[in-house]
Parts: C-alpha cells; structure tokens; sequence
C-alpha cells in the first residue's frame, strides 16, 4: 500500500520532485515505513495519525531520491578525475538519516513501538 500520492506531494507536503520519480520512491518510501512499524499503518485509524503517515512517506521519498542522488559517491574532483566512494560507516549513516526521518514524523504515534503489546 503507497501512504501518499502525488498530489498530496506535491499540494499539501510541498515536495518538489517530478511525479515519475515520486511514483517509484514513494512505493519504497511505503514498505520501509511498513517494515520500520512493523505493519501497524494499516490498522490506524486515527486521522491525525494517517496525515503524520502520509507527512513520512513523502519525507523519506525525498530522503530515498537524495541518497539516489549521490548514488554511492562522497565526493568528485573534476580536475583530476578523483572519485570517492561511501564507506559502510557512511552507508550506516544514510540509514540511520532515513530512520530519523521517520521518527521526525511517527515519532509519538506509537507506531515505532518495538515491546510486547
């Protein structure tokens, strides 16, 4: 299930990506916040809840197409055609950048909640 649509992107949330590529990042920026909440999105339903649901997915849709982006790459140098890679301890970084988003968002809804219910 994809928490946001493009014209919810882009009239309400105000993002700035183009539709195709909002299209494909939002249905990944859904199955991580499936997989982050454990599959508790579908259940909710509390309004307020579901907008702080659809504020996430476009939030991590615009965080999935910044790490696209950079595709691996620190940084270049033009001038002698020096690139250099992200390391794991920069990969590890961008996830935990991903994830702050989410709690940004879904922070005190209880849908990141890890016990035992």
């Amino acid at each position: 299930m994809i928490y946001a649509d493009f014209s919810y992107y882009k009239d309400t949330y105000c993002g700035e990506m183009a539709e195709g590529d909002f299209k494909r990042l939002s249905r990944s920026a859904s199955a991580y916040l499936d997989s982050v909440t454990l599959d508790r999105i579908p259940s909710v339903t509390d309004e307020k809840i579901k907008e702080k649901v659809r504020e996430a997915c476009c939030a991590v849709a615009d965080a999935l197409l910044r790490k696209e982006q950079r595709d691996g790459i620190a940084a270049e140098s033009n001038d002698g055609v020096s690139v250099t890679y992200v390391t794991t301890s920069e990969t590890n970084a961008n996830e935990r950048r991903l994830y702050q988003v989410v709690v940004l968002y879904l922070g005190n809804t209880g849908l990141l909640y890890r016990g035992v219910e």
